[in-house]
C-alpha cells in the first residue's frame, strides 16, 4: 500500500489563576426512556463511574448513601470528577490515545545529568508530558482548544533538569511551565514529548508525525485508508517515488494533503536522535527544510500556512477536532467505538461542548449521565455492557483498598515492561501494543493473582498493627474464630463484601457460610488467623466481579 511505503513511518496564552472555577452545572441523568437500563442496580452504576472518574471502588458511605437514594447519583459523580484523582484517571485514560508512554528513547537519564536511578522516572515524565497538558486543561476548564495553541507546557523536576524550562528552583512536581527557547506556541505541538515519541527520518519528511497529529487531534488515521495501488510505480526511485505521490491518482488521494501538513513540522526534526542536545530544543532553522525534502509548502487542507502556530490555529478551527474530542471521551469511557446508532447522541453532546466553552470536564459529565453508559444490564438482564478494569485501574483499586503497591525495586511493575507486568497484564506498550485488553488472558489472571496474594497479606499485617487506622479489616483483631468470634467474623465477610463488590449479603446467607468454611480450611492449615484471612482476601481479589465492573 502507498501510504505504509510513501510515508515510510519511522521510528490565547493561559496563565495559573488563583480564582477557583466556577461551579459545573452538571447534566440530570436523561430520560431513562430514552435508553431502558431494565434490571440495572444504582450501586453497580456507582462502581462504574467511581472506577472510570477515580480509579477506585467507591467508599462505604458512598455505598450506602447510593443505596439509599439512588438519585444520589448525579451528585456523587460531581463530587468524582473534582476528586484530585480524577487528574490521574484522565492521564491513564488518555495513554491509548497519544501512545507516549514508553519504556525507553534514544537518551536516557544520564545523558541529562540524573543519576540512572532515576531513569524509570525521567522516561514515564517525558511520555506524560502531553497527557499533563490535557489533564490540567480538564481539572481547570480550560477550553479543549488549548492543545493546540497554547503557549505552555507541563512539567516535573526531572524534565526541569534535561529541557529548557522557566520550572521553578526547588519546586517538585508537574507545574504548568513554559519553554525557554522562543518555541511557537502550539500547545502539545511544540512539545519534546510528542516529538521523541514520533519521529522521522529525512526521506519519511515528517509524514509519520502528521499522521500521528492527524489520528490524535482530528480521528483521522491515514493508514486506515483504503487504497488502490499503481504497482508500476518504482519504489525504489526517489523521483518516480515522489512524482508518485502528487500524481498519481492512488498516491495523491492521501498524499495532496499529508504532505502539505508534514511540511509545518520540520522545526521539530532532529538530524541526530543521539544527541541530548539536538533533542532538548525546537530548532527554527530547520523550518524550510520542506524545499529540499519533497519541495511541497506547509498548507492545512489547502489553507497555506508557515510554523507550528498557525497549524495549531488552523486545527482549533477545524469542526473534526471537536467531534474527534466527543468520540475520544465516548469511546474511552465506554469502551467501545461508536456507531451510527450513536449519531445524533454524539452530535447533541458535541453541541453541548461547545455551548460549555470546550469544557471537557463537563464533556466527561455528559457521557457518565448517559443512560447506555449506565445500563449495566439490557431490560431483558443478559449481561451487556460490563467492562474489564485496564491495567492501571486494576493497580489503582488494590492500592486504594490495601495501600499495597507492587513493585521491583522502585518501579512499579504494572506501569513498564522493563523489569515489569504491564503487557502481560494486559497493558499496552505505547508501540509494540496499542491497545489495552478488554477480555481476561492466562496472563492477566496470573498476574491478578500475585498481585492479590502480595496486597491480601500487606493489609493483614497493617490492619493488625495498626488497629486505629485499618483499612479493610473493621470489626476483628484478628484473635477471632468461628467458636469465639463468629458474629465479629460474619460482620467482616459482610464488610468485604460490600467495599469489594457493593453486594449486601446475609448474616446466613450462602457467602457467609462459604467463607467461613474457606476460612477454617486455610486456618487447619496455617494454624494463624493472619493467613487465613490473607488466604480468603486474596480468593475476593481474584473474583471476576474484581475484574469486571
Amino acid at each position: 500500500m502507498v501510504v505504509m511505503l510513501g510515508m515510510v513511518l519511522a521510528a490565547c496564552t493561559v496563565e495559573e489563576s488563583a480564582q477557583e472555577p466556577p461551579p459545573l452545572n452538571y447534566p440530570e441523568a436523561a430520560d431513562e426512556e430514552e435508553v431502558d437500563l431494565g434490571d440495572s442496580d444504582p450501586v453497580a452504576q456507582l462502581f462504574r463511574a467511581s472506577l472510570d472518574l477515580r480509579g477506585v471502588r467507591p467508599t462505604l458511605e458512598e455505598i450506602e448513601r447510593i443505596h439509599e437514594d439512588p438519585d444520589e447519583y448525579t451528585d456523587l459523580v460531581a463530587d468524582f470528577l473534582n476528586d484530585e484523582r480524577f487528574v490521574d484517571r484522565v492521564v491513564n485514560l488518555y495513554t491509548e490515545v497519544f501512545l507516549t508512554r514508553a519504556d525507553g528513547y534514544s537518551v536516557g537519564a544520564t545523558d541529562y545529568g540524573l543519576p540512572g536511578s532515576d531513569q524509570f522516572s525521567f522516561v514515564r515524565s517525558v511520555g506524560d508530558e502531553p497527557l499533563r497538558i490535557l489533564a490540567h486543561i480538564v481539572e481547570n476548564e480550560l477550553p479543549y482548544t488549548e492543545m493546540v495553541v497554547g503557549d505552555w507546557t507541563m512539567a516535573n523536576e526531572l524534565l526541569a533538569q534535561a529541557w529548557p524550562l522557566d520550572y521553578p528552583e526547588g519546586e517538585t512536581g508537574w507545574k504548568q511551565v513554559h519553554y525557554t527557547d522562543s518555541r511557537p506556541a502550539a500547545g502539545i505541538l511544540s512539545t519534546n514529548s510528542m516529538w521523541w515519541r514520533y519521529g522521522s527520518t529525512a526521506s519519511n519528511a515528517n509524514r509519520g508525525k502528521a499522521n500521528a497529529i492527524s489520528k490524535i487531534l482530528l480521528c483521522n488515521d491515514y493508514l486506515s485508508k483504503t487504497i488502490s495501488f499503481d504497482r508500476s510505480v518504482n519504489l525504489l526511485d526517489d523521483d518516480a517515488l515522489n512524482d508518485a505521490l502528487k500524481t498519481n491518482p492512488g498516491c495523491a488521494s492521501c498524499h495532496n494533503s499529508l504532505d502539505p501538513l508534514a511540511s509545518f513540522l520540520w522545526g521539530t526534526y532532529y538530524v541526530d536522535y543521539r544527541s541530548p542536545s539536538d533533542l532538548k530544543y525546537y530548532h527554527p532553522e530547520r523550518e524550510n527544510m520542506w524545499q529540499d525534502y519533497g519541495d511541497v509548502e506547509p498548507a492545512y487542507y489547502g489553507q497555506p500556512g508557515e510554523g507550528l502556530g498557525e497549524l495549531g490555529q488552523f486545527i482549533a478551527a477545524d469542526p473534526r477536532f471537536i467531534e474527534c474530542a466527543v468520540e475520544r471521551v465516548f469511546s474511552l469511557m465506554t469502551q467501545r467505538d461508536p456507531t451510527m446508532d450513536d449519531t445524533e447522541k454524539l452530535g447533541e453532546m458535541r453541541q453541548r461542548f461547545i455551548e460549555n466553552d470546550l469544557n471537557m470536564k463537563m464533556l466527561f459529565a455528559e457521557v457518565v449521565a448517559d443512560p447506555a453508559y449506565r445500563a449495566t444490564e439490557l431490560a431483558d438482564g443478559e449481561n451487556a455492557t460490563r467492562k474489564m478494569v485496564t491495567t492501571d485501574m486494576l493497580g489503582s483499586q488494590i492500592e486504594d483498598l490495601t495501600g499495597f503497591v507492587f513493585r521491583s525495586g522502585n518501579v512499579p511493575i504494572l506501569e513498564t515492561d522493563a523489569g515489569g507486568l504491564r503487557t502481560l497484564a494486559g497493558g499496552i506498550d505505547g508501540q509494540n501494543v496499542t491497545r489495552p485488553a478488554t477480555e481476561p488472558m492466562t496472563t492477566l489472571v496470573l498476574v491478578q493473582e500475585r498481585y492479590a496474594q502480595a496486597a491480601a497479606s500487606h493489609v493483614v499485617i497493617h490492619d493488625r498493627d495498626n488497629p486505629d487506622d485499618t483499612k479493610l479489616f473493621h470489626h476483628i483483631d484478628f484473635h477471632e474464630t468461628p467458636e469465639n468470634g463468629r458474629d465479629d467474623m460474619v460482620a467482616q465477610i459482610q464488610s468485604l463484601h460490600l467495599r469489594l463488590f457493593g453486594n449486601h449479603i446475609d448474616v446466613d446467607g450462602p457467602e457467609v457460610e462459604a467463607n467461613l468454611e474457606l476460612w477454617q480450611d486455610l486456618y487447619e492449615v496455617s494454624l494463624t488467623n493472619e493467613d487465613a484471612w490473607s488466604g480468603l482476601l486474596t480468593v475476593l481479589l481474584r473474583d471476576p466481579d474484581f475484574l469486571f465492573y
